[in-house]
């Protein structure tokens, strides 16, 4: 192969012996500052991104310096393992039967991510884990946890971080966040608040995240209000898309469906696309105050 040259690969090569000699493994960010002027993360993702045509004796030193310097799986997967390992060589191995307790919140998330994907995941990353002390016996000790004890800390813990993540709550029952079901156990809170009399403490919380967790309407709905919001305004300040969210042309589309059925939406839901005509207005007010008008007629 001529596209990597001979003594550009020992240049490299010569590199990628002092990372690994302080570092322990190839699992190097591209995005790096160059090191000595040498930018080993991009050398070995382009290495990586070529691996097929690599002469064999290319692949062998390589392998001998880190055997996973090219994984088959992603390799800020790697990337998290070689960090985690750091972490259990440090502080002991990981044990599931005490509910991943006492752990930095990047290893415990890591790590809850990991038991949740387990059986998607590679034989060898399961035997990566288990180097970390996180063996299927341990897992299943995590399982045996009782649910009803930390459920609602981690569902609380997850919607924190959705909620700063992504500023909603309106996720679809299938949603998983850092392997916690969040979808299923929202709407599991969300029934238990609609045949309570009075908000619970725990709805108050929900609340003071997103005032629309529990809408009255779909939540098909209020997603696409959300997103509508932001392709409108942009994104708030340290907030990202979330997974499947709509696009613009599909927001766009949702705000004509709404003037076609403004008769049949909750007072509340006029009120919040009233606001969002507003924003689209040059004039900075709607049409019409009145709930039976729509302010976005023309």
């Amino acid at each position: 192969m001529k596209a990597v040259s001979e003594e550009r690969f020992q240049d490299g090569l010569g590199h990628a012996r002092r990372y690994v000699a302080r570092h322990g493994h190839l699992a190097v960010p591209h995005a790096d500052a160059p090191q000595d002027g040498f930018d080993l993360g991009r050398w070995l993702a382009n290495l990586r991104a070529a691996s097929a045509g690599l002469p064999p004796e290319y692949v062998r030193v390589l392998a001998e310096l880190d055997v996973w310097w090219n994984p088959p799986w992603p390799i800020s997967w790697q990337r998290a393992w070689h960090r985690a390992r750091a972490h259990a060589l440090a502080h002991g191995p990981v044990s599931g039967g005490d509910n991943l307790a006492g752990l930095p919140r990047w290893l415990e998330r890591w790590l809850r991510r990991q038991i949740a994907e387990y059986s998607q995941l590679a034989a060898e990353q399961q035997q990566l884990l288990a180097q970390l002390g996180l063996t299927p016996a341990e897992i299943d000790r995590f399982h045996a946890w009782p649910a009803r004890r930390r459920s609602v800390m981690h569902g609380l813990e997850a919607t924190h971080d959705y909620a700063a993540s992504h500023g909603h709550l309106a996720v679809s029952q299938l949603t998983s966040h850092d392997g916690f079901a969040l979808g299923k156990w929202l709407n599991q809170v969300r029934h238990r608040q609609r045949t309570a009399t009075q908000p619970t403490r725990l709805g108050r919380q929900l609340t003071a995240l997103d005032t629309w967790w529990n809408p009255p309407w779909p939540l098909d709905w209020q997603r696409y209000y959300w997103a509508t919001r932001h392709h409108l305004h942009g994104l708030p300040e340290g907030v990202v898309w979330w997974p499947g969210a709509p696009e613009e042309a599909q927001t766009q589309q949702w705000l004509h469906e709404q003037q076609a059925s403004w008769q049949h939406l909750h007072n509340e839901q006029k009120a919040l696309v009233g606001r969002l005509a507003t924003d689209q207005s040059t004039g900075g007010s709607p049409r019409s105050d009145r709930p039976d008008s729509s302010p976005l007629s023309s």
